[in-house]
């Protein structure tokens, strides 16, 4: 009858460990807005003044003062309300070897609108961005 003991005790607690660990990990989301109750809203249209990213991503940076081609977008680095924090750009190296990402701050980019596409410009040069610390993501 030893062996069964364990056995008894292992069931008899695991329930218990369970919704221990379940009640400190809805103690941690407490503070987190609860959005079950709310409704999606959808959106037929574009709204005015908004872009898709996939306008941006592979778009060339141009230098300001120049206006030669420093890079390319890779990315875009958004905060948790989704506003756009920095370009992730590809600068240096030939067809993608030896490339490395510099991000460029948001408030440092220019962005216009020439007929339908759109064109990046930051005030930097392509030695700047190569010489610029390269961004890691985690």
């Amino acid at each position: 009858m030893k062996p069964m003991k364990p056995f008894l005790l292992s069931i008899t607690l695991a329930p218990a460990l369970a919704l221990a660990a379940g009640s400190a990990l809805a103690d941690d989301h407490v503070d987190e807005p609860d959005h079950a109750g709310v409704d999606a809203t959808f959106l037929a249209d574009q709204p005015g003044s908004t872009l898709h990213a996939s306008e941006l991503t592979d778009k060339e940076v141009r230098s300001t003062a120049e206006d030669e081609e420093i890079g390319s977008i890779d990315n875009l680095l958004l905060d948790e309300d989704g506003q756009i924090v920095a370009l992730i750009v590809g600068v240096g190296g030939f067809l993608g070897i030896g490339e490395k990402d510099v991000a460029i701050e948001w408030e440092s980019v220019e962005l216009t609108q020439e007929d339908d596409d759109y064109v990046v410009h930051v005030n930097a040069t392509r030695d700047a961005l190569e010489e610029a610390d390269e961004y890691e993501s985690d």
